[in-house]
């Protein structure tokens, strides 16, 4: 979805969406995916695939974040 990792962070701040929500849709823990938006590890391409997903969903009304 996004060309950069740091696009997917500012993308989840805009929209008030918690890690916690991301890393549970994904099933990743919190700081394995705060690491990957600061480009500090790398996570699977379904990994990455999954949070797409979840974006799509976010923003069609499919999923909701708390």
């Amino acid at each position: 979805m996004f060309q950069k990792r740091e696009d997917y962070k500012i993308w989840r701040k805009k929209h008030n969406i918690r890690l916690w929500d991301i890393a549970k849709y994904i099933n990743l823990s919190e700081g394995t995916i705060s690491r990957w938006e600061n480009n500090m590890r790398d996570i699977p391409d379904w990994k990455v695939e999954l949070y797409d997903k979840f974006i799509k969903e976010y923003e069609t009304g499919k999923v909701h974040a708390k």
